[in-house]
């Protein structure tokens, strides 16, 4: 319990710390490297993965991680991570969570809108080129903020596309 706050407070440093630190540009180039990050129990209701190849079609890669909270009950997944995945300093412990961090994606998308210090960290952290999330999170992590209920997936993956049109990033 205590270490969880520990972690928790210095994840939050961290953030406050780098607020201004990540200024980004539209990939100008296709968009062929896509990173997804969510939770778990939206991943259970939306395909995210499908929903993403019908929007980016000529992506190559997409790549999503979800939170969930730890259970010992749970089996470790390569799709999901859990505040056990960080150390009590808020460092990523979890090889295959640090790998996701330093992809190189073209475009990060988060589907989440309430906050999470664990999946914000991670947006943070992250080396893509343009980070896409929902607006009612953190103003200094996304590029661009779209405002739109999470409910409405579609639509916000056709806002995404349509203002990556407009910034001119090829995006079909």
């Amino acid at each position: 319990m205590i270490f969880s706050k520990i972690k928790e407070h210095f994840l939050r440093k961290a953030l406050s710390q780098s607020a201004d630190t990540n200024k980004s540009i539209v990939p100008s180039q296709t968009i062929i490297r896509i990173g997804i990050l969510t939770l778990e129990e939206l991943n259970a209701t939306f395909d995210f993965k499908e929903r993403i190849k019908k929007v980016f079609p000529k992506t190559r890669s997409i790549n999503l991680y979800g939170y969930r909270t730890f259970k010992k009950s749970d089996e470790k997944s390569f799709y999901f991570f859990s505040e056990n995945d960080f150390d009590w300093k808020g460092k990523i412990k979890d090889s295959s969570l640090q790998s996701f961090v330093e992809a190189p994606f073209d475009l990060l998308i988060c589907y989440f809108d309430t906050n999470n210090i664990y999946l914000e960290s991670l947006v943070k952290q992250s080396q893509a080129s343009f980070k896409i999330g929902f607006s009612k999170v953190n103003q200094s992590l996304f590029d661009l903020e779209i405002s739109e209920s999470i409910e409405k997936v579609d639509n916000f993956n056709a806002e995404v596309k349509k203002y990556l049109q407009i910034l001119g990033s090829k995006a079909s």
